[in-house]
């Protein structure tokens, strides 16, 4: 009976509903899919464009922050691991390639929502240096925490 009585105790002690501040938006920022890649560069170098993947894949991760200067940290988290995905896929490069931001605050925490765009491409010779996520400069702008 005692037992019984706890038992009622604790679920009616977790099914209270407690108050949960909503996540909201802080800021957000998108860059279309724009070619990484320069055909002016190419030239330069001995790589060739072997395949490019049919359709753009996208892709969204979440980050938690710690501050609003880990923006432009997690959107390249959100390219290197859509590139490392595209490596499974049997590809070398991200062709075209664009993302879209949104920084979300509750009370204190932090979190960063990045959708990624890429068109996975095989090169013939795999780039040396990955390029930054484009116009990641956008980033750099005044973000808003409050």
């Amino acid at each position: 009976m005692v037992l019984a009585r706890a038992l009622t105790f604790c679920v009616r002690l977790l099914s209270t509903s407690k108050h949960h501040p909503t996540w909201e938006v802080v800021d957000s920022k998108s860059v279309d899919p724009v070619h990484a890649w320069d055909c002016d560069d190419m030239d330069d170098s001995d790589a060739e464009i072997l395949a490019v993947h049919g359709e753009d894949i996208v892709r969204s991760y979440i980050f938690e922050v710690r501050s609003p200067g880990d923006v432009s940290k997690a959107v390249s988290a959100a390219q290197h691991r859509l590139l490392q995905e595209a490596r499974t896929m049997g590809y070398n490069a991200l062709w075209r390639e664009g993302w879209q931001m949104t920084l979300f605050r509750q009370g204190s925490r932090l979190r960063i929502e990045v959708r990624y765009t890429a068109m996975p491409a095989s090169l013939s010779a795999a780039p040396l240096k990955t390029p930054r996520p484009p116009f990641i400069g956008v980033l750099n702008q005044r973000m808003l925490t409050h």
